[in-house]
């Protein structure tokens, strides 16, 4: 059996907001994607690709985000 973390949550106390690490191959995967510049028109960062990627996905399976 193999486990692969994809993400390690780092909060800071300085921000409102919380830090996400993904695994480089992930990160690098997404840079490549976001490249592009009909892509980089939508997703103009790595941070904007994952919020919408995450926002997505939760949605999917169910989970109210406007609560």
């Amino acid at each position: 059996m193999v486990t692969i973390s994809l993400f390690m949550v780092i909060q800071s106390s300085k921000r409102s907001d919380t830090a996400v690490r993904i695994s480089r191959w992930l990160d690098e995967a997404i840079e490549g994607y976001i490249s592009s510049k009909k892509i980089r028109v939508e997703f103009p960062s790595k941070r904007n690709f994952v919020d919408s990627a995450v926002m997505k996905f939760l949605e999917e399976k169910g989970v109210g985000l406007n609560e």
